[in-house]
């Protein structure tokens, strides 16, 4: 069987920084690690002998973002622009589009806005996170765009 397996910096990430307008998140990021913060009901039975079973009962798309300050990036500069910013200030919108053309995107907040840190001849660390709010709208590249791939800044 074939197997397909892209590295992480095959996968596109963006977030809105203004009407219509996205920027890429990836100039000096070296870390995506996604998760689906799941909640989870364990409930025993007494036919199950005490044993429990598992239901999932919510869940949250997150991104954890690593990386390199860079004064120069789009993404990064809207995203620090928040740093100060609560309430609906941090919402905006995000688009994953992963290697094999599966595009999730939706409604998110910035959260978690760190840095830069670190030691005094080294190169300023942050990370930052995206949690989408809601269940984030799965499509398949150039399903809802005519085929263009969507617009974007990079």
């Amino acid at each position: 069987m074939k197997q397909e397996m892209h590295l992480m910096n095959a996968h596109l990430f963006e977030i809105k920084t203004g009407t219509d307008v996205y920027a890429r998140v990836g100039a000096g990021i070296n870390s995506a690690e996604p998760a689906n913060n799941e909640e989870t009901d364990q409930t025993k039975y007494m036919i199950d002998g005490g044993f429990a079973s598992t239901d999932v009962i919510g869940a949250q798309v997150t991104l954890a973002f690593s990386g390199h300050r860079d004064y120069a990036d789009a993404a990064q500069n809207y995203i620090f622009g928040k740093v100060l910013e609560l309430g609906p200030t941090r919402r905006t919108e995000f688009r994953w589009t992963e290697p094999d053309g599966t595009i999730l995107e939706g409604a998110c907040t910035i959260a978690n806005i760190s840095g830069p840190s670190g030691e005094a001849g080294a190169k300023g660390e942050i990370s930052f996170e995206i949690h989408f709010n809601g269940k984030p709208k799965i499509s398949r590249e150039g399903e809802n765009d005519g085929g263009t791939g969507g617009g974007s800044e990079q």
